[in-house]
């Protein structure tokens, strides 16, 4: 079974479970002040002074001007919700917009010509009555058209147009919810008997076999017009595939096949993988082992060039609480409960046979998702090899290694493994897999209170995440390391440290498709400053390249290595998507950063959505291009990019 190896530090370092802040590990002198030092003194003012408020203040009190009369007119609990924190302004619907030429400030690069698409629930209330989780939301997708050589742009948002939504909308929104969710309960009682909770279509969009598709864990992917948005109806690829279509499916990018899993077809029970062809052929479905036979949540996984990789948490369906899941009189989502006792599963998948190469137990943890994995060869002592059979009641597998800006931090090696070019006459050389996974920082059960009223939520580091480095001996099993990828700021915890000394809490971790399946040199998230904003309030570039291994010890550099766009208060970010330049029609790679950042801006003082084009070079510097909205778009989760001529047409 897969075995953590349990070390002491000598260094600061933070356990999930108690969600404590990162701390100084060097009493350097502090180098001269700059302005991401001013953006995090007034970050730890906030946290001194008000991180018990329940609205926010100074600057960050920003009046929402929703509309006040029409059909997307708010009912006044949500009127009060956005006026403590603006932010909550973009959970709001905006309506269908057709496809129509929109305002352009800069210059599109003229290698930038395609289409960029987000989906997201387009709205979390139905009239009064909210959603009992943000993943219930009925589904929107928002696409703009950019063409660099002449200058201009077009867009469209639109709802997805599932069985359920016109369900709903045949009930009338003055009645409530009428169709069971994953989480949500229909206002009738009858409407939720023997009936499995609807599917949403509200998280991913993808380009497959010649169709884009609105994926979710729910059920089928939608098919919507690449150009127009009109939803053309579901996409069933084989009748062989899981009752559920993940909202990560994973395309390798060398042979284009694509690979999904979900919640088997009643009457089976657990989980299946498929593997599809480039043009929608079922290859294979397997079983995925777990660890117990309660339904669980999996909602991404990481792909490596030869793997897949999943890392379960223990989040699962109680079984004293399944009966009346299934039987529809308790809420499905809201039977779940957090099982730390039963330890995180990992499941290693070779992709080209479909074997199950290792499953076993890890250390408990929570996440969301992956930003991929790679394999390395590497020098392994036998010491890191063996499990540590006898614990010690002060050792901690999630251990820190941070620093504070005034000074490197320097990482000891006590896992016992070297990368690439160490000494390999210290160890046996083995085939290790990274998977970089997200690790929430705080309380699962906290962080589903959000999502199950986010008009009331409110957000600290502990919501968010820690990337990390999760090291495994393939050939073993072992997990040799669960290290943060680059270490953590204190910034937003309320420490001395700079927004750009490290890691900030963060989501939604993006690489450039260069650096699929390899070990990336940068990553890109989106990031919280605790700097008053409640919510998301940067991007974040990430030099994974700015740690290094010396004499057995991770060295990585301190303030300068990463770079942090900090939005003025009451604009808000949603997730990345690198574009590759293009020379002669043909992505460029010179630079593994050689390309555009794209990403919508949600400016609550106009309840106006832009997007904004970035040179992925510079972050920090002046934005390239933006593209304005007459309109917001309701805060979306994932995104894609298609050029012009691979089938965004």
């Amino acid at each position: 079974s897969l075995t953590s190896r349990r070390t002491h530090r000598t260094m600061s370092r933070v356990a999930t479970t108690a969600c404590l802040s990162p701390a100084s590990t060097s009493g350097s002198t502090p180098r001269a002040r700059s302005r991401v030092h001013r953006l995090s003194v007034r970050a730890r003012s906030w946290q001194g002074q008000n991180e018990k408020s329940r609205s926010a203040t100074g600057p960050h009190k920003v009046k929402v001007p929703l509309p006040v009369d029409g059909p997307l007119a708010p009912p006044q609990d949500v009127v009060d919700a956005v006026a403590a924190w603006p932010w909550r302004g973009g959970l709001e619907p905006c309506g269908d917009h057709e496809l129509a030429s929109v305002e352009v400030e800069g210059t599109i690069p003229k290698d930038l010509k395609g289409s960029f698409y987000r989906v997201g629930p387009g709205r979390i209330r139905v009239g009064k009555q909210r959603y009992a989780h943000w993943f219930d939301g009925d589904g929107m997708i928002f696409g703009v058209e950019l063409d660099g050589s002449t200058n201009t742009a077009r867009a469209a948002c639109k709802m997805v147009r599932t069985a359920r939504l016109a369900k709903q909308e045949r009930a009338g929104v003055e009645n409530g919810v009428a169709v069971r969710g994953a989480w949500t309960q229909a206002k009738s009682p009858l409407a939720n008997i023997f009936n499995f909770p609807t599917n949403p279509a509200n998280t991913s969009p993808m380009f497959h076999a010649g169709k884009l598709l609105v994926l979710c864990e729910g059920g089928a992917p939608i098919e919507v017009d690449p150009l127009s948005l009109d939803t053309k109806g579901e996409c069933v690829f084989g009748p062989n595939l899981p009752m559920g279509f993940s909202a990560h499916a994973k395309k390798d990018p060398k042979d284009g096949k694509l690979y999904t899993w979900g919640l088997c077809k009643p009457p089976a029970i657990g989980f299946q993988v498929a593997r599809l062809s480039a043009n929608g052929t079922v290859e294979k479905v397997i079983s995925l082992p777990l660890d117990t036979p309660e339904f669980t949540l999996i909602h991404d996984c990481a792909m490596s060039d030869k793997y897949l990789a999943f890392i379960v948490p223990p989040w699962k369906l109680r079984l004293d609480r399944m009966g009346g899941a299934l039987a529809g009189s308790e809420s499905f989502g809201h039977s779940f409960d957090w099982r730390d006792d039963l330890g995180a599963y990992m499941v290693i998948i070779e992709k080209k046979s479909m074997d199950v190469v290792f499953q076993g137990t890890i250390p408990s943890m929570s996440t969301y998702h992956f930003a991929g994995a790679y394999e390395e060869t590497a020098a392994v002592p036998a010491s890191a090899r063996a499990a540590d059979e006898v614990g010690d009641e002060f050792d901690d597998p999630f251990e820190f290694c941070g620093y504070t800006g005034f000074g490197d931090a320097e990482c000891p090696d006590d896992n016992g493994f070297k990368p690439s070019g160490g000494d390999e006459s210290e160890g046996e050389t083995r085939e290790l897999l990274h998977v970089l996974v997200n690790r929430l920082n705080g309380d699962r059960r906290a962080l589903e209170k959000n999502f199950g009223n986010m008009y009331d939520s409110v957000w600290d580091p502990k919501g968010y995440n820690t990337l990390c480095d999760y090291v495994v001996d393939v050939a073993t099993g072992t997990l040799l390391s669960s290290d943060a990828l680059v270490p953590q700021t204190d910034a937003a915890w309320g420490g001395k440290g700079d927004v750009d000394d490290g890691q900030l809490p963060m989501e939604f971790p993006v690489v450039a498709p260069g650096a699929q399946n390899r070990k990336p040199r940068f990553v890109y998230t989106l990031g919280f400053t605790g700097g008053g904003s409640g919510y998301f309030d940067c991007v974040q570039k990430l030099d994974v390249g700015a740690c290094r291994w010396k004499d057995g010890v991770r060295v990585c550099r301190r303030s300068g290595a990463h770079a942090v766009r900090v939005l003025p208060p009451g604009v808000f970010p949603s997730e990345v998507e690198f574009v590759p330049k293009s020379k002669g029609g043909v992505a460029s790679w010179e630079n593994e950063d050689d390309g555009y950042l794209l990403y919508l801006e949600y400016d609550s003082s106009a309840h106006r959505s832009a997007l904004v084009v970035l040179d992925a070079k510079d972050i920090e510097g002046k934005e390239i291009a933006r593209v304005k909205m007459p309109y917001h778009v309701p805060h979306s989760f994932h995104g894609t990019f298609e050029r012009a001529g691979e089938g965004a047409r």
